[in-house]
């Protein structure tokens, strides 16, 4: 099947939000671990931390430039999909998970999922340039912009309770009819007919929207699920 390429302003766009999602992350294994066991933990914590995450994607990189993912999409493509969604749950469940819920304040886990935001911007961009289909957009059937939208919006609110459990659960609904709309816009058999049909798992670096974007939004929920449960 034919990918087009987005445009050079859309894929910077995309590195900027990657980028972000990346030092967020390391930022907050700094930040949980630096109040828990001093500065020195903390800088070997996030050491450890970015060393795993350069792998992680290592692996995706591997994966895609063998042209595996193109040349046979069933099984790589949900093989891509199905370990970007069990490494947030490893993760979340982990020591590392309970220390970041614990050492990470609810308005911090709330504007995270701020980046949402800027990557809708981005897939819009992307289906103008017959990247993507219009289905996952905001003029289709993906709506994860709210998502991004309501965290700015409820980030102040955040200590109250209330706030966070609403773009928790706002967003959680939105990534997974995300992940829906996904797989009904790849080249599957049971896939809706939409041109050009959802490629990027199988093309770098649009794979890295699944083991960055999409797992790191699905581990800052269950991270400020575990928060908001334990602080009952």
């Amino acid at each position: 099947m034919h990918f087009t390429e987005a445009t050079p302003p859309s894929l910077l766009g995309f590195w900027l939000v990657l980028a972000a999602v990346v030092v967020s992350a390391v930022a907050a294994v700094h930040h949980s671990t630096r109040s828990e066991a001093g500065a020195a933990a903390a800088r070997a914590a996030s050491w450890r931390f970015a060393a795993g995450l350069a792998l992680w994607l290592g692996g995706f990189t591997a994966l895609v430039q063998s042209g595996l993912p193109r040349e046979k999409p069933l099984p790589f493509v949900p093989l891509i999909f199905v370990l970007s969604n069990v490494a947030p749950v490893v993760l979340a469940f982990s020591p590392l998970g309970a220390r970041l819920s614990a050492g990470l304040s609810l308005r911090t886990l709330v504007l995270f999922q701020a980046f949402r935001l800027p990557l809708e911007l981005v897939l819009h961009a992307w289906s103008g340039s017959r990247t993507i289909p219009e289905s996952m957009t905001w003029t289709g059937s993906n709506l994860d912009v709210v998502t991004g939208i309501v965290a700015l919006l409820l980030a102040p609110l955040a200590h109250r309770r209330w706030a966070a459990w609403a773009v928790n659960l706002v967003g959680s609904v939105l990534l997974l009819n995300v992940a829906r709309v996904a797989v009904l816009s790849s080249p599957l058999p049971f896939g809706w007919d939409v041109e050009p049909r959802l490629l990027l798992a199988a093309y770098w670096p649009y794979v890295y929207i699944l083991p960055v974007c999409v797992a790191g939004a699905f581990a800052g929920h269950l991270l400020l699920t575990r928060k908001l449960l334990a602080s009952r």
